[in-house]
């Protein structure tokens, strides 16, 4: 495993040459794209909080990351960056608070939502109802359809209709052999 000023990374985790700092944890086919694109005009709404948060920043106008869990949000929040806002929504996965966990609160506006912690399933439809009113966005979907995190006929069925690019780690192993690590980027009109 790399390591950085005492941080070990995990699997498929990167460091950006260019700046040093933690790549969020999607595949790297993902990341390469993100970094094709210029976000730097761009507002994105991240769920799920994490050490590639500072990356993101940089290469975004604004960031605003919702976590749910106190101890990433606090380690995180400690860490911001001037861009960055982060939002404490304490809930667990699987406890009917979607409603709340999810809220795109007045004057976030993002342009790009990415979903990479609980209530998957409910994010996609979220985003592309948001979406849908404002004109057209993108939703990052991180674990997409992969075995042991995420597997969702609702989820495909809701993305189905949108053009995806679909970015498969082929170097993971921690999955059945069939539904690999891959990170989806759905782009809702």
């Amino acid at each position: 495993m790399k390591k950085r000023n005492n941080m070990e990374l995990s699997f498929g985790q990167r460091l950006d040459p260019e700046n040093g700092l933690v790549e969020s944890w999607f595949t790297h086919g993902a990341l390469d794209w993100i970094k094709s694109q210029d976000l730097s005009e761009k507002t994105i709404l991240m769920f799920g909080a994490g050490l590639g948060d500072r990356w993101l920043a940089s290469r975004c106008k604004k960031l605003i990351v919702v976590e749910r869990n106190e101890e990433w949000y606090s380690k995180c929040a400690m860490t911001a960056m001037r861009n960055t806002t982060y939002v404490f929504r304490p809930c667990n996965d699987s406890s009917g608070r979607a409603d709340y966990y999810l809220e795109i609160s007045e004057g976030w506006e993002p342009n790009i939502i990415i979903n990479d912690d609980a209530y998957r399933t409910e994010l996609c439809q979220v985003a592309v109802d948001y979406f849908k009113e404002k004109g057209g966005g993108i939703l990052i979907s991180d674990n997409w359809n992969q075995s042991f995190v995420w597997v969702s006929p609702k989820a495909l069925e809701i993305m189905e209709p949108f053009e995806s690019k679909i970015f498969e780690q082929s170097d993971h192993t921690d999955n059945d052999g069939v539904l690999k690590w891959k990170t989806a980027i759905h782009f809702i009109k």
